[in-house]
């Protein structure tokens, strides 16, 4: 199974943290968003990772290289022009076949990433008030 990691985005609502770096690049606890992602499904069993790519690539590509570090293997997909969730999806299909998607500003537990993994098929979400 693969990882897919969302990292594309922006995050302007992070401006001016994000000026100078993708908002999955952002510290916590002395380590990327993206890094305690790749940390946690690691930790949950997964080691080939694809990580979705935009705005400010060079600082993740930069970083992760391809994964040996971690003892993991890292491809790169270039979202370009950023256009939502579903089409930087789309830009891995021909790259997967069995895979787990993650978004990369999201911090996702050991725990959650192997229940995740154990079924065919699941998706999590959230309601909130104000989606804008």
């Amino acid at each position: 199974m693969k990882c897919v990691i969302l990292a594309a985005g922006e995050g302007k609502r992070m401006h001016p943290l994000t000026f100078t770096r993708p908002k999955v690049m952002l510290p916590i606890a002395n380590k990327p968003i993206l890094e305690w992602n790749l940390i946690n499904s690691k930790k949950a069993g997964l080691k080939e990772f694809i990580f979705v790519v935009g705005y400010k690539s060079e600082m993740v590509r930069d970083y992760f290289g391809n994964g040996k570090k971690w003892n993991v293997k890292i491809d790169y997909v270039n979202q370009g022009k950023p256009q939502g969730t579903a089409h930087a999806i789309s830009m891995v299909e021909k790259f997967v076949r069995n895979f787990i998607v993650l978004c990369g500003d999201t911090i996702f537990g050991v725990n959650d990433i192997k229940k995740i993994i154990q079924k065919k098929s699941s998706i999590g979400i959230v309601e909130v008030e104000h989606p804008e």
